[in-house]
């Protein structure tokens, strides 16, 4: 009988050591201090990654550029896609703002699955994909096609009071692509990517007697002392710099949450969008919004907007000051909650773009000097900054910081 061995991981949100069978045979392999996922065995081979990948990409421009909904407005129907929303708030002028959308909604997707495919063309011609696997850790929190179909659930409640309103069957296209795309979020694993084209890098064996690294770029856990002409540490695997001192990291959450709050300000009181119904021009900020919505009887609605755009970007700001400061200040608080409140600034960082989303597609259909108009207002753009920067900032957050002071705490108690 195979004997299953033990190897050594360190836990890329604790920094905990732990020992891991080398064949997992479809279970999963939870770190036992922070029950962090260390790796999984129900993820799909790249040969079937790529095929799914390719029939996305084959299904994106008709998902892109067919119609996901119609109004009919004095006979004459308008149509609501994708890409014409982001153009038509471009030619409108609001240039940056559309890119915003645009980088969520097409771009990103469309990266996606192409590096997926690369990777695909890469074992072919037998070359490493040490750049392909990085940026492929690194966009899929960008992509946003999910977020985007819920915002068009919520446009559609926003404007079927003012005109007649129908789906189009080119919609399934969308869906289709959005279910394949969150399927494949879920199935491949670039760990196992970088498992399979490094097979030089093996793991540590479970007795390893020494004080290994983990690389939280590749998720490599090595005991080597790998340093280039500038003195700086690097992985052996994929060369990431993990010289990067703790102060620098803190340095750059700060950056980018002040800067996030600074957006925010002009986001909340400058008005985000204005609509205009025979000649009466009504403009919107992000909480009257939310009220016109409860005054037309939504309330589902209302709550879906509200919490995306006004309760998550707060609370999200909230809890990131928080945390760097009990960082700053080593508070001994629950680390357990500490690590679920990061947990809930990743998850509901991306959600936030729904009100983008929500203005791309309603420039799609109601055009400027209708009966019916609607335009974006100058609080667009300095919203979507916010929602970016928030994100680059939570993204930037190490919580092996905060595990550090954990067990600082700890060891003080114990002595």
């Amino acid at each position: 009988m195979k004997i299953n061995r033990l190897t050594l991981e360190k836990c890329k949100e604790c920094d905990e050591l732990v020992k891991v069978p080398h064949q997992l045979h479809g279970h999963i392999a939870l770190c036992p201090n922070c029950h962090d996922v260390l790796d999984k065995d129900n993820t799909w081979n790249l040969r079937r990654c790529a095929i799914i990948a390719l029939a996305i990409l084959i299904l994106m421009p008709f998902a892109f550029t067919y119609p996901l909904m119609s109004i009919d407005l004095l006979g004459m129907p308008i149509h609501a896609t994708v890409w014409g929303g982001a153009w038509k708030m471009a030619t409108e002028g609001y240039p940056y703002t559309a890119f915003m959308v645009l980088f969520c909604s097409i771009i990103m997707p469309i990266a996606f699955v192409i590096l997926v495919l690369t990777i695909s063309v890469q074992r072919i011609i037998h070359q490493r994909p040490r750049y392909t696997l990085i940026l492929l850790t690194k966009i899929q929190e960008w992509v946003m096609l999910d977020v985007y179909l819920v915002a068009l659930g919520v446009a559609a409640f926003k404007i079927k009071d003012y005109a007649s309103l129908s789906f189009s069957i080119q919609l399934s296209a969308f869906v289709i692509v959005t279910i394949l795309t969150t399927l494949l979020f879920i199935k491949i694993n670039p760990k196992t990517g970088w498992a399979y084209f490094y097979p030089e890098y093996r793991p540590l064996p479970s007795d390893h007697v020494g004080h290994p690294t983990l690389c939280p770029t590749c998720e490599y856990t090595f005991d080597e002392n790998i340093v280039d002409l500038k003195g700086r540490r690097r992985c052996p695997r994929c060369e990431s710099n993990l010289s990067v001192p703790d102060s620098i990291k803190l340095q750059r959450v700060w950056a980018a949450l002040i800067a996030g709050v600074i957006m925010m300000i002009p986001a909340n009181t400058l008005p985000i969008s204005a609509t205009g119904l025979a000649g009466a021009v009504s403009a919107d900020t992000l909480f009257s919004g939310v009220l016109t919505f409860i005054s037309l009887g939504s309330y589902s609605v209302a709550a879906i907007v509200f919490i995306a755009s006004i309760a998550v970007p707060f609370s999200k700001v909230a809890v990131l000051f928080y945390l760097l400061l009990a960082i700053h200040y080593k508070w001994k608080h629950p680390i357990h909650l500490q690590m679920k409140l990061l947990h809930y600034v990743h998850f509901v960082g991306r959600w936030s773009m729904l009100d983008l989303f929500v203005l791309a597609l309603m420039m799609s259909l109601l055009e400027r000097g209708q009966i019916l108009s609607f335009s974006v207002g100058d609080a667009a753009f300095f919203f979507g900054a916010a929602v970016f920067l928030t994100m680059i900032a939570s993204s930037q957050l190490d919580s092996r910081m905060l595990w550090r002071i954990h067990y600082e705490h700890n060891n003080q108690a114990s002595s």
